[in-house]
């Protein structure tokens, strides 16, 4: 498990995490690069998760990466048009346009991102995620 901290140089010295995680500092550009950015970084079947999912439960990173066994892509759709988890297969194999021309936090983020990610793209459950203090 890697830790991808924004900002760079606040987040790898935060001690909101626990100090025996790997920090990743995710450098500039927008959301779409920097994903792509700490998946790229990886070497193997990877899945990727903002810190403000909370409902997420390790079986739900289990059946992500179950599903990688057998699909290239997983995303796990959020009901307000974005994502709250997506995995790559062979994170260094990925489409050159992978998460580009993005809406972010935008309800037709995840409909924008399914033609970046290698095919076919496989679905895993719904949750929320926390945009804003109304989602609280």
């Amino acid at each position: 498990m890697v830790l991808a901290v924004a900002p760079d140089r606040e987040g790898a010295m935060s001690r909101v995490w626990p100090c025996h995680l790997t920090r990743w500092p995710q450098g500039t550009g927008d959301l779409g690069r920097r994903m792509a950015r700490a998946l790229a970084a990886t070497t193997g079947p990877s899945v990727l998760i903002g810190s403000d999912i909370p409902g997420v439960t390790t079986t739900h990173i289990a059946g992500a990466f179950r599903i990688l066994g057998q699909a290239p892509s997983v995303i796990g759709p959020a009901p307000d048009g974005g994502f709250w988890l997506v995995g790559l297969r062979h994170p260094s194999r990925t489409p050159a346009c992978l998460f580009q021309n993005i809406r972010w936090s935008h309800h037709e983020t995840l409909k924008e991102t399914l033609p970046t990610l290698p095919q076919p793209v496989a679905f895993i459950d719904v949750l929320n995620d926390v945009d804003d203090v109304s989602d609280l």
